[in-house]
């Protein structure tokens, strides 16, 4: 690898989020999903989302309480024959949600006594008020769907339209997570990577489903993680300079954005930089100047001490880095980084 992927990695690394994390995350939505199939006509529940998907940074980077551990439960139309928009009462999804709530409450409060619950436009959000020693409290997302009659995908809940829209979220996790693995790997280490990017300044300029989708889009087979990374920024501008993004599974809409021409323009100043670092990919402190501004918070800012042998030699024998007083880059004493090892790698996976 050239100084380009060593520098990701090392970025990444500092992303990945801790174990005990991942595990607490995990737990609390298999109790909620433990809780909504004993939901009388619950036919299966399911796992969605960044967690699933393999593709979660750490809380702390995205200035959030938590991780947020998406899943759903799909019920059984026969069992509800006046539900959705295939029924001919078309009843909406506001009574039958608020029900799955009332199922879901008293099991998740026996195990977290301080969670409340709310209902959003989509799901079920349950904040568990149990933060971790470093800070971190896990959430869970729950949507309440219904298979469509005659077509992919589930109906879920628009609870602010009172209606229900078409949704595929398990074909999103079963493309995010299919074989090869060598692809999937590389796909989601440039989406996480372009997740943080995304969330570097104020208000993110696209949702990280669209970030996802981008990557679903355009990483193929073969590609090195900063090529990847550059071809999803770089043909990711190029399509949403001329539409929304489509959904992967071709069921709901295109995945809306707030300011496209924004959008566009930050896409393409990340591909930019990206592709020029890449250009002189065997000098290291060029690749650091060309990556500083996409990941301030974790690009060394030294100018000194970031040389690739160096780096590597770091992390293969996890010896701690640190920023000295002076601003350069050494080893010794301080904050530790963690090995380019992506969560979703591990075989516990």
């Amino acid at each position: 690898m050239g100084c380009t992927d060593d520098l990701l990695d090392d970025v990444r690394a500092q992303l990945a989020p801790d174990d005990s994390v991942l595990k607490e995350a995990r737990q609390r939505r298999d109790l909620t999903r433990d809780a909504a199939q004993a939901f009388p006509g619950a036919l299966r529940t399911f796992m969605s989302g960044s967690l699933a998907h393999k593709t979660a940074n750490c809380p702390i980077h995205r200035r959030d309480l938590g991780l947020d551990a998406d899943c759903g439960v799909v019920l059984d139309t026969d069992t509800y024959p006046d539900l959705g928009p295939d029924a001919d009462a078309r009843i909406g999804p506001d009574d039958i949600v608020r029900q799955v709530l009332d199922q879901l409450r008293p099991r998740v409060l026996l195990n977290y006594p301080k969670a409340t619950f709310r209902i959003t436009k989509r799901a079920i959000y349950i904040e568990f008020n149990a933060p971790l020693p470093a800070g971190e409290d896990p959430t869970v997302d729950l949507i309440v769907g219904l298979d469509r009659a005659s077509q992919p995908g589930l109906w879920i809940p628009n609870t602010e339209q009172h209606r229900w829209d078409p949704s595929h979220p398990e074909k999103h996790t079963e493309l995010l997570t299919a074989e090869p693995k060598q692809l999937r790997l590389v796909r989601a280490h440039a989406i996480r990577l372009a997740k943080a990017e995304n969330k570097r300044t104020g208000e993110p300029v696209l949702c990280s489903f669209n970030v996802e989708a981008l990557g679903w889009m355009f990483i193929s087979s073969g590609m090195s993680q900063a090529v990847a990374l550059q071809t999803m920024w770089e043909r990711g501008a190029a399509d949403l300079s001329r539409r929304f993004t489509p959904d992967p599974a071709g069921v709901s809409a295109p995945i809306k954005v707030a300011d496209r021409p924004l959008a566009v323009d930050r896409l393409q100043f990340a591909a930019n930089r990206l592709a020029a670092a890449l250009e002189r990919d065997d000098d290291a402190e060029w690749v650091r100047k060309q990556l500083l501004d996409l990941w301030p918070e974790f690009v060394p800012a030294s100018a000194q001490g970031t040389s690739k042998a160096r780096l590597a030699e770091a992390l293969k024998s996890r010896t701690p880095l640190r920023v000295s007083t002076a601003g350069t880059l050494t080893t010794g004493a301080g904050l530790e980084l963690k090995r380019p090892q992506s969560y979703g790698d591990r075989a516990h996976q």
